[in-house]
């Protein structure tokens, strides 16, 4: 009983944030079969399509596990399939899209979008990546170019479609609430305000990151 009520306090506690104001990229894979990458909004089951926004991805890097060979891609309706096999995370990043006036912070940004399946590998691979201190793990370490990167929000999007805002600490270090079964996906944004040097001019560059894995234990949840 005194675990069943610890449960129901956690849960009560896993406040809904607002909606993302940027769309961003995850990742999905089942088993290991094909990956797919969507491009929108996780929680509110929002998928761009071809012919629309998913076009931005004009030349997106993807690779798996130690493999340094780009998959293939293969344009569907709503997402991008790339024919990954075995074992081993799985990253994307896609770096070409162009910079784009920025009525907010003024002058110019670059968007450089990554993301990765898995929690298998704990060595970062991608300029902003979620690792995991071990494999498997529930807590994890926010790398931007090779160091930690501390008191960053990140935002955990569990099996029941709630969201909840965590920040890492001094290390760059978070450890995730996963009471359920089931894909979680995790997004992160960081600005980096070093403006270009030659070729395309941007006055900063914005790193938006996600991160999906499946856990298998956990309450059970089904989507309705």
């Amino acid at each position: 009983m005194a675990k069943l009520i610890a449960l129901f306090t956690m849960l009560a506690t896993l406040a809904l944030s607002p909606a993302a104001q940027a769309h961003f990229l995850w990742l999905e894979r089942d088993g290991d079969g094909p990956v797919r990458a969507y491009f929108g909004e996780w929680i509110d089951d929002i998928r761009e399509k071809t012919g629309g926004l998913l076009d931005r991805f004009k030349a997106p890097r993807v690779l798996v596990g130690a493999n340094n060979k780009p998959l293939q891609v293969k344009r569907n309706e709503n997402n991008l399939e790339f024919p990954a096999k075995g074992a081993g995370d799985v990253r994307f990043v896609e770096s070409g899209v162009p910079a784009r006036e920025d009525n907010e912070k003024g002058g110019t940004t670059k968007t450089i979008y990554y993301a990765k399946h898995g929690r298998s590998e704990t060595a970062a691979n991608l300029d902003l990546e979620l690792v995991p201190a071990e494999a498997n793990g529930k807590t994890f370490v926010l790398i931007f170019l090779g160091s930690p990167l501390a008191k960053a929000e990140v935002t955990i999007v569990g099996p029941s479609k709630w969201e909840k805002p965590l920040t890492t600490d001094e290390k760059g270090r978070v450890t995730l609430p996963m009471p359920w079964a089931g894909r979680y996906v995790l997004e992160v944004t960081h600005f980096d305000d070093k403006a270009s040097g030659e070729g395309e001019k941007f006055n900063r560059t914005r790193h938006i990151s996600s991160l999906s894995f499946i856990q298998s234990d956990g309450l059970a949840w089904q989507s309705k």
